[in-house]
């Protein structure tokens, strides 16, 4: 079989005569595709005579001279005389560890303060006034175990010495009314009280908590290696994780779930949102658990003739949703047009708020309905409701009204592409989508959302990450960057939502 050549490039078949060092050098440089500057001022005589070299090979065809400020010069070759490019695979973004720049040029003692400001909080919930200043690091004193490491601190309130642990538990508030009036009337003497006691005290403490909170707290340091000042949140009277500090510099304040499944690689602005961050996060895993059992649930049978009454939908046709051999719901397509999209009914009778756009979405807001009856224990046979249930991940309708409702001045994104991660599982990421311009002649932006509901340019923590900003750098297009960036971010939002 005879040997096949590889086609040659166009360079190769039109090729200028190269009579001097400084013809063949400007070629070689140019040939790749690489773009050859110079400067007139700095190059002397040999820069003018390549220069003139760019200018007689500009009238053949081959290159374009561009003149820029000062003297200076680019040559390139014409687009038609470029090597093609080769492919790029697809980056499939890495986690990495986001908090590793907040350990730069930092010392024991900033994580010993940070941990001591994450604690003040709880200090004064107990004491009120009577807590030490919180400026006033050195009332507080520090007890670390056999081993070294840091348990607790004590301090002084009044004539009595009490104690907090690194977990935020606090010494109860045994001075009486009566002994503050004698301490500031300055009724002496006092009793001297041991700080040993406290000390013995707040070592206990700590060995107690500190087992139930080490899955957390390796957790969380696997992420942000800086994490300090663990408070425990609570929901509905159970402790559903911690919220604490991502480093003892200006880092963000993150979750941790209690067990330590789920850590926020994301971080918040206070603690506030980091909690209420958290509680959603549980919440929506619950909804998930919830919405895997409705098939094992007792469901009323809900008739097609039924179904087709509460939907209104007149002579369309129905599809069935079944699961275990259950009838969980009807799906149906509704609206005239373009604006025509999936509307559901639950074996329940509740239905749907608002149309989908596909039949997936629509099958995937059924059930997560379903579950919420199923939870509110409502009979089959109540008139219909119009429901909208909680989700965890977006439809196509729910992003497109998170994204109206950012942007300003009432500007509608059209122009929606699903995307879809490249690998086996193929799962749907999110989608971009175009932004009009301002003015009839502006052009559009490209944007995007992940179906976790992050916005592009919302993200606030995840931006200093180095391994992140050095992908980005390393993509050719603004369209390839913003893509990447939305596969990060779900890659990081998948990683904060705790599994069932």
């Amino acid at each position: 079989m005879p040997h096949t050549a590889s086609p040659a490039l166009i360079t190769d078949f039109v090729r200028p005569a190269l009579p001097t060092s400084d013809h063949a050098a400007l070629w070689r440089a140019l040939e790749g595709g690489a773009l050859y500057s110079g400067d007139l001022r700095r190059g002397g005589a040999r820069g003018r005579r390549v220069l003139d070299i760019a200018r007689q090979w500009e009238e053949m065809g081959l290159v374009t001279v561009r003149t820029l400020d000062r003297g200076r010069w680019s040559v390139r070759l014409v687009p038609a005389m470029r090597p093609p490019r080769p492919p790029k695979p697809a980056t499939v973004p890495a986690l990495g560890t986001p908090g590793e720049d907040l350990l730069q040029g930092v010392g024991e003692r900033d994580f010993a303060r940070a941990a001591l400001s994450a604690v003040q909080d709880a200090v004064q919930a107990v004491f009120g006034t009577r807590a030490p200043h919180r400026e006033s690091l050195t009332s507080y004193k520090p007890v670390s175990t056999a081993w070294g490491v840091l348990a607790g601190w004590t301090f002084k309130v009044y004539h009595r010495t009490h104690w907090v642990s690194v977990h935020g538990v606090v010494s109860p508030n045994d001075v009486t009314a009566q002994e503050e009036s004698d301490f500031l009337t300055a009724k002496w003497p006092f009793p001297t009280y041991d700080p040993h006691v406290a000390q013995h005290a707040v070592l206990a403490a700590f060995a107690e908590r500190a087992p139930v909170m080490a899955p957390a707290t390796a957790a969380v340091r696997r992420v942000w290696p800086g994490a300090v000042g663990l408070q425990a949140v609570e929901r509905d009277g159970t402790s559903v994780g911690y919220v604490c500090k991502a480093g003892p510099l200006s880092g963000p304040y993150v979750w941790v779930a209690a067990d330590g499944s789920a850590v926020d690689h994301f971080g918040h602005d206070d603690r506030s949102r980091a909690e209420k961050a958290l509680r959603d996060a549980h919440a929506a895993a619950e909804l998930d658990r919830e919405v895997a059992a409705v098939a094992e649930a007792a469901l009323p049978d809900l008739q097609e003739d039924a179904a087709r009454t509460a939907l209104e939908a007149g002579q369309a046709d129905l599809h069935s949703v079944q699961d275990g051999g259950q009838v969980l719901g009807y799906l149906v397509r509704l609206g005239p047009g373009m604006a025509a999209g999936y509307g559901w009914v639950t074996a329940f009778r509740s239905r749907h708020a608002r149309l989908e756009d596909t039949l997936q979405d629509a099958e995937a807001m059924l059930r997560a309905a379903l579950a919420v009856d199923v939870r509110e224990g409502r009979p089959g046979q109540l008139p219909p409701r119009e429901l909208r249930p909680p989700s965890r991940l977006l439809t196509v309708a729910g992003a497109r009204e998170r994204v109206a409702a950012a942007l300003p001045g009432g500007r509608d994104a059209d122009s929606w592409v699903e995307i879809r991660r490249q690998d086996a599982e193929d799962e749907v990421i999110g989608w971009q989508f175009t932004l009009p311009g301002s003015t009839e002649e502006a052009a559009g932006e490209d944007g995007w959302i992940t179906r976790h509901g992050l916005v592009g340019g919302t993200l606030r923590y995840v931006s200093p990450h180095p391994r992140r900003l050095r992908e980005l750098c390393e993509q050719d297009t603004q369209s390839d960057r913003d893509l990447l960036e939305m596969g990060y971010a779900y890659a990081l939002a998948k990683a904060s939502a705790i599994p069932h």
